[in-house]
Formats: structure tokens, C-alpha cells, sequence
């Protein structure tokens, strides 16, 4: 052989060797911290799921999830933030229904797009329940509505913020029974709860990890509780489907990720959620805030955000809910 030869077959030996020296530097995902970024302030359902499921990720990860609340614009201030960041797997975004259903199709120029990020996992379906103060005059629902029918814009209604699904469903009953009330849009449940109480508010719509603590105090009564059954937490407080049959807005939380997560990256979060999810023990804790566990896989998940946004979509028009 013959010297250049011999150097040309070290080069071509050498390059394996090269390549592979260069895949082994490459440190496995994850090899640092993650985020979960929450687009509600501390203490309120989303805020709870993400914290929950930070703790499972945590363990089964082996690396520390760190959870960021950036709330704000109807979660669009958090859910922009996501939407910028790489595309690496270690920024997470709990996302709403009001996220990805309400708010493209709610705000004029919205600040982010479904197209902005790839879904993750379904955490679950979500209970809110409908509350007054323990005085309140009306005792059911119907009540209400008489109510707010007797004395047009004399009564507040509060919600987590523009474009929650609180928000839309008091809209909907609104147009369904000619009525009239004023929204009071909050940052997050926990001031409008302290203002409902001290009648600054007339009534609101509230998630249970929120509600149920309050009305067991004896701080609220419940009238109604979305979804198309009763609540087995409270089986004597009607489903709004019995008032108004085909009004189920049924809410949701999700994990999503920026748009061009890898697919691996993506599969791994979300067999290691959907093992949480189908955990009794965490599945219980979920119920017990309100959610429903619904483990789906990353195809099933993308899919059906493909089809509930139109249906979301439908719904802020029919309320004729818009906001800036």
C-alpha cells in the first residue's frame, strides 16, 4: 500500500470513530432543568395541574421542572412566551381551552396561533361550578335569570379573565335568555372569589379545585355544574345541560410544546404524563380538583385540537364576545 493509500484508508478508519466520538458528546434530552410555564397567576386550577404534573415529570425525568407563572391577555401573555422559545423540549406550556379554542378566534389580533405550538398531552375535561353568596336572592339558576331579566344591567358577573370559558358561558346563557349583565374580567379566580363573597359581585362561574372549598365553608352556594351530568362531589347541584339541554361547554387542560418539538422529546413527555394520568392515586387527586383524566396519545391529542377549535370557534361567535 502504497503512502498515499495508506493515508486515505487511516482517514476513512478514522472517520467512524470521528463521527462517533462526536454522538457521544451529545448529551441525552434532558440533561437540564425544564419549565412548565403557567398562563394564570399561583393558586388557581391551571396553576394546580401545573404544579402537579411538574412533580411527576420531575420524578420520571430525573432532572428539577420548574413552574413559571406569566399571566395575563387571556393566558396569551404566557402562551406568547412559550410560543418563543426553542423548539428543545424544556419550556412546557399548560394550555387551555381558552388558550388554543377561545382566544384566536376572541381577540382581533390575537398574539398567538394553534400553528404556534404542538400538542403534548391531555391532561383532562374540567368542572365549573355556578356560585352566589350564601344570601344571594336566587336559589337555582332560573332565579337568576329572572333576576337579571327583572333588573337589566343591574347585576356583575366576574371571571378569570376575557375569553375563559367562565367568561363565555355566562355570555351564551345571556344571549339564550335575553338578558343582561356586566363582566368584571380578573386576573385569576382568587380576588373575584374575595369580591363575590362581599357582594361586589352577583354570581360567576368557577372551577371546582376553587369552588368546592368555598361552598364546604359555607362562603358560596353552587346554582349549576357544567358538563352533561351531575357532579358526584355535589349530586344535588343540577348539570347546566339540565336547564339548557346542549350547552355543554366542556372545558379542558392540556401540555403543549413551541411548534417543532422534536417528535421524540414530544412521545417521552407524553407516555410519562399519560403513565400519571393512569396512576389511581394522581388520577384521584385530578378528580378531587375538578378534572377528569383523559390520557390520549400525541396523534389523538393533535387531532382533537384540530376539531375543537372549530367548535370554539362557533361558540365565541354565537356570544358575540370580542376583545382587543
Amino acid at each position: 500500500m502504497t503512502g498515499l493509500a495508506r493515508r486515505g484508508f487511516l482517514a476513512l478508519a478514522a472517520a467512524p470513530l470521528a463521527a462517533g466520538a462526536g454522538r457521544a458528546q451529545t448529551p441525552p434530552w434532558p440533561n437540564q432543568p425544564l419549565r412548565i410555564v403557567v398562563p394564570f397567576p399561583p393558586g388557581a386550577l391551571t396553576d394546580v395541574l401545573g404544579r402537579m404534573i411538574a412533580e411527576r415529570l420531575q420524578a420520571s425525568l430525573g432532572q428539577t421542572v420548574v413552574v413559571e407563572n406569566k399571566p395575563g391577555a387571556g393566558t396569551q401573555v404566557g402562551a406568547a412566551y412559550v410560543a418563543k422559545q426553542a423548539a428543545d423540549g424544556y419550556t412546557l406550556l399548560v394550555a387551555t381551552s381558552t388558550t388554543l379554542g377561545i382566544v384566536p378566534a376572541l381577540y382581533a389580533k390575537p398574539l398567538i396561533a394553534v400553528a404556534d405550538f404542538t400538542g403534548v398531552a391531555m391532561l383532562g375535561n374540567v368542572t365549573f361550578y355556578l356560585v352566589v353568596r350564601p344570601d344571594f336572592a336566587a336559589r337555582s339558576l332560573p332565579d337568576l335569570v329572572a333576576l337579571l331579566r327583572a333588573k337589566p344591567d343591574g347585576y356583575a358577573y366576574g371571571s378569570p379573565g376575557v375569553g375563559t370559558a367562565h367568561h363565555l358561558l355566562v355570555e351564551l346563557i345571556k344571549i339564550r335568555d335575553k338578558v343582561q349583565a356586566t363582566h368584571v374580567p380578573y386576573q385569576g379566580s382568587a380576588k373575584a372569589v374575595v369580591d363575590l363573597a362581599e357582594g361586589r359581585l352577583g354570581f360567576m362561574f368557577l372551577d371546582a379545585s376553587v369552588a368546592l372549598p368555598q361552598i364546604a365553608a359555607g362562603k358560596l352556594r353552587a346554582l349549576a355544574v357544567t358538563g352533561s351530568r351531575r357532579d358526584a362531589a355535589m349530586p344535588e347541584v343540577p348539570a347546566l345541560t339540565e336547564i339548557y339541554p346542549g350547552l355543554d361547554l366542556q372545558a379542558w387542560q392540556s401540555i403543549v410544546a413551541p411548534a417543532g418539538t422534536p417528535a421524540a422529546i414530544v412521545e417521552r413527555l407524553n407516555g410519562d404524563i399519560n403513565v400519571a394520568l393512569r396512576d389511581s392515586a394522581f388520577a384521584e387527586r385530578l378528580r378531587r380538583v375538578g378534572v377528569e383524566p383523559t390520557p390520549l396519545t400525541v396523534a389523538a391529542f393533535n387531532d382533537f385540537i384540530g376539531r375543537d377549535i372549530g367548535r370554539w370557534a362557533d361558540l365565541v361567535r354565537t356570544s358575540g364576545a370580542k376583545a382587543e
